[in-house]
């Protein structure tokens, strides 16, 4: 059986990982037999959002990313530090907006932002190794800067981006695309598959056949390598 690896930055579409993305994502790998990893950083998250009422809680609260990011797991996850890249076959990074806000400098550096060392290191060993590397909606802006002085000639989509996230992902020099929800752009020599991010108000079903095309790209890419299950 095949393993993914999977880093989650939180339990919330507004402050973390968004969660019908991450399901989606769990419901896709499920079906096509391959093992769930759940990773996530033992640090506090940027900010807190009121999702009710959409606005950020100024009371002083705080939510650690590791504790949050268990309730999507279901409990099944360990801390990102301890990880190699040879605990999974394929990596990938559902979206939401945290994915930024807690697993970058973004909102604080904006361009000139960095992505958590760890988060780095596991996303350029893995690149490095080539493994199959899945990054979805504002994780795109995430594994472009985290590849920006390693990989070449990097293809990736920026559909659905923030004018922020477009400048981030151009700034790094690699090409870049437009496609349609619901579907991926690969990136075969580099092993990179990475989705449009969705507009808020996108149905379900466009969620999942991203969910279900970002997977079914990632192992069409494990095994033209030859990649055989770890486990």
């Amino acid at each position: 059986m095949y393993r993914a690896g999977v880093i989650l930055s939180g339990c919330g579409k507004k402050d973390g990982t968004d969660i019908t993305e991450a399901v989606m994502l769990f419901l896709a790998l499920d079906r096509a037999g391959v093992e769930t990893v759940c990773m996530s950083i033992d640090k506090d998250q940027f900010e807190v959002v009121n999702h009710l009422e959409d606005s950020t809680q100024m009371s002083g609260q705080k939510r650690n990313m590791l504790i949050e990011s268990a309730r999507l797991a279901r409990g099944g996850i360990v801390d990102l530090d301890g990880v190699e890249n040879v605990d999974f076959d394929i990596l990938i990074i559902p979206g939401g907006k945290g994915v930024l806000k807690n697993l970058s400098t973004f909102m604080s550096e904006e361009l000139e932002f960095r992505v958590n060392s760890s988060v780095q290191r596991i996303i350029a060993d893995s690149n490095r190794s080539g493994k199959p590397i899945g990054a979805m909606c504002g994780a795109v802006v995430l594994l472009a800067k985290s590849l920006e002085n390693i990989a070449n000639n990097l293809k990736i989509t920026v559909t659905g981006q923030s004018e922020e996230g477009r400048i981030a992902i151009e700034r790094t020099g690699f090409n870049h695309r437009d496609c349609q929800e619901g579907e991926v752009c690969t990136d075969e020599e580099n092993m990179i598959v990475t989705s449009p991010a969705l507009s808020p108000d996108v149905d379900l079903e466009v969620v999942r056949t991203t969910a279900e095309s970002m997977v079914q790209a990632l192992l069409t890419l494990l095994r033209k390598k030859g990649g055989s299950p770890l486990n």
